[in-house]
C-alpha cells in the first residue's frame, strides 16, 4: 500500500516533534533515500523568520513534492528513508557545517529577515537542534545497513523550480554527482532507455558545488550515491507523483542488482 498523500501539501506543516522522520527504520533493502528539504515548517519561536505564509509555501522554503515522492519510493520498495521536518530556511541540511548559506539570508531574491546578521551562537543553536539530528539519523541508518552486510544505494531526493533567476530550466529530471559517477550514470542511461524525458547530467545544479549530504553519507563510505532533482511543475498531483515514484523505484531496483553499481568503491 502506498503512503497517503500529505494533507498539508502546499501548506505550512505544523509538527510537534521535529526530530527527523525515519521511514522503514528496520528495512535493509539496499536503498536509503534522504530528503533534507521535505518540510516548510518553521518552529514556534522563530516568527516565521519574518516571512509571510505565502512566502513559506514557495520553493524557497522546501523542495515541493519531494516528501511525497520519497515516501512512495520507500513504501513501494520497502526501503528506508529519512525526512527532515524543518524548513531549509531555518537551517539547510545539504550544506557544509560552515557554508555561508547554511542559514540563508536571501533565497531567489527574497530576503529572509530573521536570518540576517545572525551571531554564531544562534547558528550553532539551529545546527544542534535540527541539522545534527538529521545527519545523525542518516549516519545511524546507513551504518545499520553496512553492519547487516548490505551495500546501500544512497539517494538524495530533491525538486527544482522551472525558472530560477529568470532562466528557464528545460530538464524534467536531473542527477547530481561529484567524483563517483556510477549510480547517476546508470540511472540516466536507464531513464533515457525507457522514457523520452529530458534528463540533466549534473543539471540544474552541479554535484561539484551542492553535494554535502551525498558526500558525507555516501561517498565518504565508498557507497554509490546520487541526488535526484525533479522539476516541481511535474509534481502537481497524486497521479504524477505516483508515476515518478514508480519509475525511480524500477530504476533503483535494477541498479541494486548491478555489480558495477552496488559495491563499495572510493574515488
Amino acid at each position: 500500500m502506498l503512503a497517503k498523500q500529505n494533507p498539508h501539501y502546499g501548506k505550512i506543516v505544523k509538527a510537534n516533534n521535529l526530530d527527523p522522520i525515519i521511514l522503514n527504520k528496520k528495512a535493509r533493502g539496499g536503498v536509503v533515500v534522504l530528503c533534507e528539504h521535505a518540510s516548510n515548517h518553521v518552529p514556534d519561536g522563530y516568527a516565521n523568520l519574518g516571512l509571510s505564509d505565502e512566502e513559506l509555501e514557495m520553493h524557497i522554503a522546501w523542495d515541493i513534492g519531494a516528501e511525497q515522492v520519497t515516501r512512495k519510493i520507500c513504501e513501494m520498495m520497502e526501503v528506508a528513508g529519512v525526512l527532515s521536518q524543518v524548513s531549509r530556511l531555518v537551517v539547510d541540511g545539504n550544506r557544509e557545517p560552515d557554508h555561508r548559506t547554511l542559514v540563508p539570508s536571501e533565497s531567489d531574491k527574497i530576503i529572509i529577515p530573521a536570518n540576517r546578521d545572525l551571531p554564531p551562537s544562534a547558528i550553532a543553536a539551529r545546527k544542534k537542534a535540527f541539522y545534527d539530528p538529521f545527519h545523525s539519523a542518516c549516519d545511524e541508518l546507513i551504518e545499520a545497513h553496512i553492519e547487516a552486510g548490505v551495500v546501500p544505494l544512497v539517494v538524495g531526493l530533491h525538486s527544482f523550480t522551472p525558472v530560477m533567476d529568470g532562466e528557464a530550466r528545460p530538464w524534467e529530471i536531473g542527477f547530481l554527482w561529484h567524483k563517483d559517477p556510477r549510480l547517476a550514470q546508470a540511472m540516466i542511461g536507464m531513464i533515457e532507455r525507457e522514457t523520452e524525458l529530458k534528463v540533466g547530467d549534473n543539471q540544474p545544479y552541479s554535484g561539484n558545488d551542492l553535494y554535502y549530504t551525498m558526500e558525507r553519507h555516501g561517498a565518504q563510505r565508498g557507497l554509490p550515491q546520487t541526488t535526484i532533482e525533479i522539476r516541481q511543475d511535474l509534481l502537481q498531483d497524486d497521479k504524477i507523483i505516483l508515476e515518478w515514484a514508480a519509475l525511480l523505484a524500477d530504476v533503483l531496483d535494477e541498479c541494486m542488482r548491478r555489480d558495477d553499481v552496488a559495491s563499495v568503491r572510493h574515488y
